[in-house]
């Protein structure tokens, strides 16, 4: 048995819904012009095989502010949801499962996490003396 496809979804390609987010990925060229074959062949591949993925290559002019934001000198660099993944060109790979996991919400387990929750402003947690040795560990049996 077919089932019938809804002509939204074939005049406007697959539909996303409310709980997918979009993801956009910015390729920061080289100011120095290095591999800037690589980004635009990647680039290319990403918009054939991931519709659903908006893909920009910055030129090397419009580089140079965004590098400088992130407290880079030269590039390539991966913007994904404006946050920097990679310094450099990855595998083809490497890049599509990081951005996948972006998209899921994920976090990769390479990413710093989160810092702990601070103890409550009622509590106050039982700090050393600077320089006091460490408590000796109690005894067995």
């Amino acid at each position: 048995m077919v089932f019938p496809v809804h002509a939204a979804q074939t005049l406007c390609g697959r539909l996303r819904y409310a709980d997918e987010a979009m993801v956009t990925l910015a390729f920061l060229s080289s100011i120095q012009d290095f591999q800037e074959g690589r980004i635009q062949e990647i680039a290319d591949r990403l918009r054939k095989e991931h519709p659903e993925w908006k893909v920009d290559v910055v030129p090397p002019e419009g580089s140079q502010a965004l590098l400088a934001k992130y407290k880079l000198k030269f590039g390539p660099a991966i913007l994904v949801n404006d946050r920097i993944e990679f310094v450099g060109i990855p595998r083809y790979r490497m890049l599509v499962e990081r951005v996948a996991m972006v998209a899921a919400g994920r976090i990769s387990p390479r990413t710093a996490q989160p810092a702990p929750a601070a103890p409550g402003a009622g509590t106050k947690p039982a700090a050393q003396a600077p320089g006091a040795p460490p408590a000796p560990a109690p005894p067995p049996g």
